[in-house]
């Protein structure tokens, strides 16, 4: 699988409500998606709950690329999250 890191969306607490995460994150979705990746990844330690409503799937960090596995931080404690494109 050909995967791409989805990493560092913030919203402003003042902007939050009005879909601009929403829409950032589907801009970014199909721009992996035409540059030929067919799944996105992301690490998190506190937003799980947004990355499920979207179609993220916990997975093993056995599931990351080699290369993002090698550098992951077992003390971080992140969940792994995969999402089809």
């Amino acid at each position: 699988a050909k995967m791409a890191e989805f990493a560092c969306l913030a919203i402003d607490p003042e902007y939050r409500g009005g879909g601009r995460g929403d829409k950032l994150f589907n801009f970014c979705q199909a721009q992996a998606k035409k540059l030929g990746f067919n799944q996105l990844f992301c690490l998190t330690t506190r937003t799980e709950h947004w990355f499920l409503e979207r179609g993220f799937v916990e997975q093993p960090v056995a599931q990351l690329p080699q290369e993002k596995q090698a550098l992951y931080n077992f003390q971080r404690k992140s969940k792994v999250f995969v999402k089809p494109l």
